[in-house]
């Protein structure tokens, strides 16, 4: 079996959903354009069979901090997956948002699926880090390469056998944009960690965690807590936290990168997370904040609508005066959350669950072969 990734990097949410696929299929060989350093020490202290190839694109790679303009490789990063030779594998699982691994192409008689975060943001109608391309006068060049980019995009969905989204708002994204079917698989939350911070006595602080750049949306937390006098604890390192760190705030502390166990330290004593992503592709962190027995404040946007129900587990806020977060934050603390309803609320979004899904999946390729 052969696992395609975009890129390795610092462990968000594809590099989870990277890591459960690989318990699965330890002595898998992994295909990606680059890892950093820390990944990969990572991935080989517990897959210890794993064998991990890479693009001419890893030499770049010096550090775990990778510069944001890394995003150019996106450009290029088609050719690799077009030429990346996979005609020994019998399946092959690919796992992809922005570098397109989704296309490579597979013999007749290799299975492909094809694990989609979201079509690439850049190419489309959808927000994301170098939205000056669609100005002017950067949408006019960019406007015949976007095109040619698209056409591939496009021509690549088409290879996978069976294409797995991550949420709903996903597969609508897939369906509009490809207009393809897909199945849906939600990514892993591991509950066998998460669990042990459920309960936990809560402190007089509001959480906000994700990486710090423009689309996360943390200008809208901290200053609503900063307005109505409400501590925040904001964990997470990106191209924001050096802008935020040099303005005084009096009711907002930043702890930077954490590892999982410290962020869930943190969040687990919280009395809620405040979730501000636009159009996020699904949001696993409102799910690990829920099955510690938090509740979620969330903008009213992306994939996250999928996991917060409204006065049960949660408050989901928008950008009108009435219904915007200061407000939503005020009538939060009017009411009551239990913390067993929120854990019970997200059951279906465990780890286990997702790995049967993708074993099932695969299973039924299996059993229409044998038969």
């Amino acid at each position: 079996m052969a696992i395609l990734s975009d890129v390795v990097m610092k462990f968000g949410g594809a590099e989870k959903v990277l890591e459960a696929i690989l318990e699965i299929y330890p002595n898998s060989v992994l295909y990606t354009l680059f890892i950093v350093p820390s990944a990969r020490k990572k991935l080989m202290k517990k897959f210890p069979k794993l064998k991990v190839k890479t693009s001419l694109w890893q030499v770049l790679i010096r550090g775990d901090n990778v510069s944001k303009y890394i995003s150019v490789i996106k450009l290029f990063s088609w050719i690799y997956w077009e030429r990346l030779d996979v005609s020994g594998y019998e399946v092959v699982i690919s796992s992809s948002h922005s570098f397109m691994s989704k296309n490579t192409k597979t013999p007749k008689n290799t299975f492909h699926l094809s694990y989609i975060y979201t079509p690439p943001r850049y190419l489309y109608d959808e927000f994301n880090e170098i939205g000056f391309i669609k100005m002017m006068p950067w949408s006019v060049l960019f406007y015949p390469v976007k095109k040619m980019l698209r056409f591939i995009d496009k021509l690549g969905a088409k290879r996978p056998d069976v294409i797995v989204a991550d949420s709903k708002n996903v597969q609508l994204r897939i369906k509009k944009y490809y207009n393809l079917d897909s199945e849906l698989v939600y990514p892993p939350v591991d509950d066998l960690e998460i669990k042990k911070y459920f309960g936990r006595t809560k402190s007089n602080y509001y959480v906000w965690a994700s990486r710090l750049v423009r689309q996360k949306g943390i200008d809208l937390a901290v200053e609503a807590c900063e307005q109505l006098g409400r501590k925040l604890v904001v964990i997470g390192g990106g191209d924001e936290l050096a802008r935020l760190r040099q303005n005084k705030y009096k009711w907002v502390t930043f702890e930077g990168a954490c590892d999982d166990l410290k962020k869930w330290q943190i969040m687990s004593r919280a009395k809620a997370l405040i979730y501000t992503s636009e159009n996020e592709d699904f949001g696993i962190v409102p799910v690990e904040s829920l099955k510690m027995g938090v509740p979620v404040i969330a903008r009213n946007s992306g994939g996250v609508k999928e996991v917060v129900r409204v006065g049960e587990n949660g408050l989901l806020f928008g950008l009108d005066e009435n219904d915007n977060l200061e407000n939503t934050i005020i009538r939060f603390e009017k009411m009551k959350f239990d913390s067993l309803k929120c854990q019970l609320s997200v059951k279906s979004f465990g780890k286990g669950i997702f790995q049967e899904k993708i074993k099932k999946i695969i299973q039924k390729r299996n059993d229409r072969k044998n038969q």
